[in-house]
């Protein structure tokens, strides 16, 4: 590789570090040239607290830039406050002046008390402010926060809007609302529905009582111990969804899903593996490249693929319709009408009756049946260019191989369900079920 083209790679990369330190908050351009310069410089931090007396409406909002926040609510009915600043100058002096002159401000109307700061006022910023509340359990609160880490707990309502930081919510006795981005987000401990919204960071929900929306990029979901429903988006998002009481719907991409004792699912999006076990209700999941695996679900079994196995034991429900390609598809322990379209791959099914129809249809791949004892479906059969191999006791009513294998059996049971078996290329394989294969 030639130098310039070294040299470009690298004032690329450089690039790209700068504005993601920018965009994350972790750099800051407010500086002026010649002077102290993003925040370098002698660094002075003050304090000072105030008690707000009651009688207090039901919601308070704190509004800050660069900085931190941080409400709990106690067993009382004023608000304890501690409002903190941080300043960077060429010198202490330079410091204090401005800590001195960098105040909140508190504007009480009937129906919410605000607690901002006069921020604007500078046109240097290198500071940061914080809020630290106590308030009572009561009350509602809002936050718009930016750059910063934001917590909080044990109040009645959150509305949180934090830029960029991490944000952590728990023992909400009502609805909360969470934003962030480039950090991760965690709320625990939600009595009522919650809606939370990041980019690029993780994001983890436990024990949240009402409807669960989340919706992130880039990053892992984690949702524990889910109330009611769940519904999780966004695009190259990992998903592990374990315990939740109604139903998941899943939309994602190119990352691992993985869910655990829900209620019914739905999964969508291309370039997912999903593993799925205890899925109380139907699983509907159309991805696509990647493995889809379930175990115990108790509806039906719904997929639509395009070069992705499909393997599923212990399905309850009474439909199970499978369409892939290019990969293998095996179902076991089940009791229920099937549909499977498949190219390029093997079919293995085991079935725990023949109660139902069954329609398998594959091109340039095989078929393998195990045949329950006592059943006694109508069998077709049938192999353009291969075998179908009859591995029963008894004799089919039709046998014929003349460029295309054909059997028939049973067809005297009118009224009992058609087990129709296709193929391409490759060979039909029935045997007794007790046999391995």
């Amino acid at each position: 590789m030639k130098f310039r083209e070294v040299f470009l790679v690298a004032v690329l990369i450089l690039a790209g570090l700068v504005v993601y330190q920018i965009q994350t908050g972790h750099w800051n351009l407010d500086f002026n040239w010649g002077d102290d310069f993003a925040g370098f410089g002698r660094e002075y931090t003050t304090e000072e607290t105030r008690t707000i007396e009651a009688p207090l409406p039901s919601v308070i909002e704190i509004v800050n830039g660069h900085g931190w926040v941080e409400v709990r609510g106690g067993d009382q009915d004023t608000v304890q406050l501690t409002f903190k600043k941080v300043v960077w100058r060429r010198t202490e002096e330079e410091a204090k002046d401005v800590a001195g002159r960098l105040k909140y401000t508190l504007t009480t109307a009937a129906d919410k008390l605000t607690l901002a700061t006069n921020r604007d006022e500078f046109r240097k910023k290198n500071f940061e402010t914080g809020f630290i509340l106590t308030v009572p359990r009561a009350m509602a609160v809002h936050v718009a926060n930016a750059y910063g880490v934001v917590r909080v707990e044990g109040v009645k309502e959150a509305t949180v809007r934090n830029r960029h930081g991490e944000l952590y919510a728990s023992d909400i006795q009502g609805p909360c609302t969470l934003e962030t981005s480039y950090e991760d987000l965690e709320a625990q401990k939600i009595q009522g529905e919650c809606r939370i919204t990041n980019s690029h960071g993780d994001v983890r929900a436990v024990s949240v009582a009402g409807d669960l929306w989340i919706e992130t990029s880039y990053a892992q979901v984690r949702v524990e111990d889910a109330g009611q429903k769940a519904d999780i988006r966004g695009s190259n998002v990992a998903v592990d969804a374990r315990r939740v009481a109604g139903a998941v719907t899943i939309d994602t991409s190119y990352e691992k899903v993985l869910l655990s004792d829900v209620g019914p699912a739905a999964v969508i999006g291309h370039n997912m593996a999903v593993t799925a076990e205890n899925v109380r209700g139907d699983m509907d999941v159309r991805t696509s490249y990647e493995a889809v695996r379930a175990t115990g679900v108790q509806g039906r079994f719904l997929v639509d693929a395009h070069n992705a196995s499909v393997s599923a034991t212990g399905i309850g429900g009474s439909e199970i319709s499978v369409k892939t390609s290019y990969e293998n598809v095996e179902l076991a322990d089940f009791s229920a009408e099937v549909t499977v379209v498949l190219r390029n791959g093997n079919v293995t099914l085991k079935p725990l009756d023949l109660k139902h129809g069954m329609d398998v249809r594959n091109e340039y791949g095989t078929i393998h049946l195990a045949w329950p004892a006592g059943e006694s479906a109508r069998l077709e059969a049938r192999s353009k260019g291969g075998e179908v191999e009859w591995g029963l006791p008894e004799k089919p009513d039709i046998e014929q191989s003349n460029g295309v294998s054909l059997i028939k059996a049973f067809a005297g049971n009118a009224g009992a369900p058609l087990v129709y078996l296709s193929t391409t290329y490759e060979n039909i394989r029935i045997e007794a079920a007790s046999r391995k294969f």
